[in-house]
C-alpha cells in the first residue's frame, strides 16, 4: 500500500479511545470553567437587560388615535351593560 490506513481517536461504534481521553485529560477543567463563564456572562446580560427594561416608563409616550380608540372599544365592550343581567 502507498498510503497508510489512517488511524483515529475513536472505536468502532464511535467509542472514544483511550489515545483520546489522555489526549484530552488535560484540557477538560479549563474547558468546564471557560464555559462556566461564558454562560455565566450570558444569563448576566440577559438578567441586565430584563431589569433594564421592566425600568422604563412609557406613560409619557403618546399613542396613535385608532390604538387608543381600539383600547376603549375593547374595554366597553368587555364590561357587561346592567341591562343585560
Amino acid at each position: 500500500m502507498i498510503f497508510p490506513k489512517p488511524t483515529s481517536y475513536y472505536e468502532k461504534g464511535f467509542k472514544r479511545s483511550p489515545a483520546l481521553e489522555r489526549a484530552t485529560a488535560p484540557f477538560r477543567v479549563r474547558n468546564a470553567i471557560t464555559g462556566a463563564g461564558i454562560v455565566a456572562f450570558c444569563v448576566t446580560v440577559y438578567a441586565y437587560s430584563i431589569m433594564a427594561v421592566r425600568q422604563d416608563d412609557f406613560s409619557d409616550i403618546q399613542l396613535p388615535s385608532h390604538i387608543v380608540g381600539q383600547k376603549t372599544d375593547e374595554a366597553s365592550s368587555a364590561t357587561p351593560s346592567p341591562s343585560s343581567a
